[in-house]
């Protein structure tokens, strides 16, 4: 399969951010984890949508994350190329190549796969995967009438744009939702369908994230993956429901919001949504945000976060790529045992000042970038420090 390697399957999630037209308290919703949320101001005039994965999902059950899934042979499919064409062919040779323009990417896009799936580049692939699975989980569906063409001018890729969520009936978005969720080639059969292409240039790359081959000290993960986020803004806020099938409930929040509901339920936050989420702390609007992540994502590709557990004298702290005790060639197939050294957990800052670190139960340290443009995330120490250990 396209996505599928010895020790870990590939995946794409989206953070789908939505402008909101003014700063506006955030909405109280019922009693679960991350649903009873207060009627304060957030700071942030923009809203992430937000997914709780069911408690039978086998991976990261009773969570809340962004939106995505495992990658598809049908997002490599090359009937897509056919789609594209017919979107533009004169334009679409710039139009992707505008996707790979910052060079080489970590391993999930640069490695070579199998003919039957080298006919689109990995770039397209994951970008068609996260609005599939974000259409799949949410109804939310990023893409655009073969004949809207707009924002693609001849500034593109240099001025941000936002995506376009098509709209469809409530019928005709249930019936397409079911056929894609049973089928991944039916996404596909639907935009043919439908004369609409998956809105792939609104999305921007924000990170990588490998699921670590220990989940906690002596027990190895039985589901790994290797997973792009990207990145996209909406200029509204568009109608979503959750599938009730891989997720049981949805909302639109505020970063903050997210982060403070994350605190007082002590959890139900996966270790990636948290860091993502905390690096969107430093934009309180959704233009600089869009903007500097878009001129990032042109200039750099990012880097692929794999976290490597440090056995301390008196305990674990897991390091970040940037982190001086980050090694040069992380065990990421988790064949040899945690690296060990001679050092006090207290001690650490001192004796290895450059930090993107976190500690099991305990807070990040962070005052470095892992080298990829993107900024170093703002972190509040009391929220973190419940981490789950089991998650990270």
């Amino acid at each position: 399969m396209a996505g599928v390697l010895k020790h870990w399957r590939e995946a794409a999630t989206l953070l789908l951010v939505a402008k909101c037209k003014k700063i506006v308290p955030s909405p109280a919703h019922g009693t679960m984890q991350l649903q009873e949320m207060d009627s304060e101001l957030t700071n942030y005039n923009y809203k992430i949508l937000m997914l709780k994965r069911s408690t039978k999902s086998k991976f990261m059950p009773n969570v809340y994350v962004f939106p995505g899934g495992i990658a598809e042979n049908a997002d490599f499919s090359a009937e897509w190329l056919n789609l594209f064409r017919k979107f533009g062919d004169s334009e679409n040779r710039d139009l992707l190549k505008s996707l790979t323009q910052a060079g080489e990417g970590p391993l999930m896009f640069s490695r070579q796969r199998s003919p039957e799936f080298e006919h689109i580049p990995s770039e397209l692939a994951f970008r068609i995967c996260a609005i599939r699975e974000t259409f799949e989980e949410s109804g939310v569906l990023i893409a655009r009438a073969f004949g809207d063409k707009s924002r693609l001018s001849t500034d593109f890729p240099h001025t941000p744009i936002c995506g376009t969520s098509f709209p469809l009936r409530t019928e005709e978005t249930d019936e397409w939702r079911k056929r894609v969720d049973k089928n991944p080639d039916e996404f596909i059969r639907m935009c043919q369908t439908l004369n609409i292409i998956p809105d792939v240039w609104s999305l921007s790359e924000w990170s990588n994230w490998l699921t670590p081959s220990t989940m906690s000290m002596g027990k190895r993960s039985g589901r790994r993956y290797d997973t792009a986020f990207f990145l996209c803004v909406l200029d509204h806020i568009p109608d979503a429901i959750h599938d009730d099938i891989e997720t049981v409930h949805l909302q639109w929040t505020a970063p903050d919001t997210i982060l403070s509901e994350y605190k007082r339920s002590k959890g139900g936050l996966a270790p990636p949504q948290v860091y993502e989420i905390c690096r969107l702390l430093n934009y309180q609007q959704v233009d600089d945000l869009h903007r500097l992540s878009w001129e990032r994502a042109h200039k750099y590709r990012v880097k692929q976060y794999f976290p490597v557990p440090i056995v301390c004298q008196d305990g674990v702290t897991i390091v970040y790529p940037g982190d001086e005790l980050y090694p040069q060639e992380p065990d990421r197939e988790g064949k040899n045992p945690p690296i060990s050294i001679e050092c006090s957990l207290s001690e650490l800052p001192t004796k290895f000042p450059v930090m993107n670190r976190m500690l099991l139960k305990g807070p990040h340290s962070v005052n470095t970038s892992s080298g990829d443009g993107q900024v170093i995330p703002i972190f509040d120490h009391e929220t973190l420090s419940e981490t789950p250990s089991s998650k990270l």
